[in-house]
């Protein structure tokens, strides 16, 4: 494999159940992963370091199953990862009172996986439903939007029993998916298509009425103790975690909240100056205007589908005006018809 395993303090993949998960169907499908092995052997270079693996040696790796073992769909990768971190995930949040406390505290342990993504779980009012959004931090493949609508539309329900998570909608990469149950065939037939990156914003919508429910199973006890485990560790990993990503969750908190998105106002929470925060992004081959950039696009393309209005997005995304959203927005339209043009 010749891409870098490790990146020190940059966006990549925590050997976590998805890392894990997937050097498993390698073993099986003949792959070399004695590599795995010994970087999990290993202790971390510093105490401030995580060990990080490269989104390439993840594609790498994928490639190199589909070459050893041609019969193995991404269907079939989806399904053997998303079953067992579903069961997983619901089992270390299955303490919560409620079905959308169980959803919402599994789609936060899941960034143990990963800082190439976070997730966003918001209530609908209008629509009378909640909704899980898949944010990619860096374009990543498309196949990684599909896991995630396989995940958290079928695998939560199929592998843990738990059939009262009524899904409304499925977003995929922007894009609605007509039958969520197509969700296989989707992924099988554009198999080509979802190795292409993308930064769109995927989700999956809930019929509030089903979150609501009371979760039989609630235990405080076993929240307390599940919390006490997964809380420090993501705290830990937040704060030493790439600029890229931290500016991101923290323009996240901001939008939440309703405060300003401005480089001063973030960078203030991040406990940054300014000229610093923009050195740090720099030395990641980024900038503040390019993250931010990135947010608010994925927000407009939410917003469009649930039918916002231009002066309700300016407002929302903090915007003078709505000028300023449609200019940005047919920027993006016309970067994606460039990029389709390229593929």
């Amino acid at each position: 494999m010749q891409t870098s395993r490790r990146t020190k303090n940059s966006l990549g993949w925590y050997p976590g159940p998805f890392l894990i998960g997937l050097i498993d169907i390698a073993a099986e499908a003949g792959c070399d992963v004695d590599w795995f092995e010994r970087i999990m052997s290993e202790r971390p270079s510093g105490d401030r370091e995580e060990r990080v693996m490269s989104m390439a040696v993840v594609e790498s790796l994928c490639g190199r199953i589909a070459q050893l073992n041609p019969e193995i769909r991404l269907s079939d990768v989806m399904r053997r990862q998303t079953g067992p971190q579903a069961t997983s995930l619901v089992a270390l949040s299955l303490g919560e009172p409620t079905l959308k406390d169980i959803l919402t505290r599994a789609a936060g342990t899941s960034l143990l996986n990963s800082n190439l993504f976070t997730y966003r779980f918001e209530s609908l009012p209008a629509r009378k439903a909640y909704a899980i959004s898949f944010l990619p931090i860096a374009p990543v493949p498309r196949w990684l939007h599909m896991c995630f609508a396989y995940q958290f539309a079928e695998g939560l329900s199929r592998t843990t029993g738990i059939k009262d998570l009524e899904v409304e909608e499925v977003v995929v990469c922007g894009a609605g998916v007509a039958q969520r149950t197509d969700l296989d065939d989707l992924t099988d037939a554009g198999a080509a298509a979802a190795l292409f990156t993308d930064s769109a914003p995927s989700r999956v919508v809930y019929k509030a009425k089903a979150l609501d429910a009371v979760n039989r199973f609630a235990n405080k006890s076993w929240r307390n103790v599940t919390n006490s485990m997964v809380n420090p560790l993501l705290s830990s990993r937040l704060k030493t975690a790439p600029w890229t990503y931290r500016s991101y969750m923290m323009i996240l908190r901001h939008f939440d909240a309703g405060l300003s998105l401005s480089m001063e106002a973030v960078s203030n929470s991040l406990g940054a100056d300014v000229s610093t925060l923009r050195r740090y992004l720099q030395a990641e081959s980024t900038g503040f205007k390019q993250v931010v950039t990135l947010f608010r696009n994925q927000q407009a393309e939410l917003m469009m589908i649930d039918g916002v209005s231009f002066d309700q997005m300016a407002q929302r995304l903090d915007f003078k005006n709505s000028l300023s959203v449609k200019r940005m927005i047919r920027i993006r339209l016309s970067c994606d018809k460039n990029v389709t043009a390229v593929n």
